[in-house]
């Protein structure tokens, strides 16, 4: 009698191998992101409105995010939009604690990803109210330009990873006044 394999339900379903004497299968492949704002509606975009940037010669703070949760906030996508002509340089600040951007606790736009789910993000999230913002400690960690009119979308595919009580600032200078505004896609995870 030949072996057969029968699924597990009680069901007596048997198991298919094609002509390369290979199980057949079937799988679905989901991004973490999209699977945790189903599953848990901890998935969060966290934005700013359009901010009018005319200071040219310095980097304004635009958006401070610092994790205020147990678990660890994983960050996937940075997205950079901005009006005019001309280039922005953006750069990324880890840990900073001081400059305007973080004193006034403008509140930056957060929400999760799942329309359907009333979750609140747990994590301070400050917006740039206005032109000239500053962040005025912490460390560089990264940069990244983008043309105007246009956006850069910077993916970072879960690799930046902010633990309880650390931060990271998103800073713009534009090389002629324009309108900027930011968006990180991001999700929190058991630590």
């Amino acid at each position: 009698m030949p072996e057969m394999l029968r699924d597990g339900t009680g069901n007596a379903y048997l198991a298919k191998v094609n002509n390369e004497n290979r199980l057949v299968t079937l799988s679905i492949t989901k991004d973490r992101i999209g699977d945790i704002a189903q599953t848990t509606s901890e998935a969060f975009l966290i934005a700013t409105n359009f901010v009018s940037l005319t200071t040219t010669a310095s980097f304004s703070g635009l958006l401070y995010i610092k994790n205020t949760s147990d678990k660890n906030l994983i960050v996937r996508t940075i997205r950079v939009c901005t009006t005019g002509t001309g280039y922005i340089q953006c750069k990324i600040t880890r840990n900073p604690t001081a400059g305007t951007l973080i004193s006034d606790a403008n509140a930056a736009i957060a929400y999760s990803g799942n329309l359907d789910s009333s979750a609140t993000i747990q994590a301070d999230t400050y917006a740039a109210s206005g032109d000239g913002k500053t962040i005025t400690d912490g460390n560089f960690m990264t940069n990244f330009t983008t043309r105007s009119p246009g956006h850069s979308i910077e993916n970072y595919d879960g690799v930046l990873i902010v633990p309880k009580n650390r931060a990271f600032a998103i800073e713009c200078k534009p090389s002629v006044s324009t309108e900027v505004c930011v968006e990180v896609q991001c999700w929190f995870e058991e630590a």
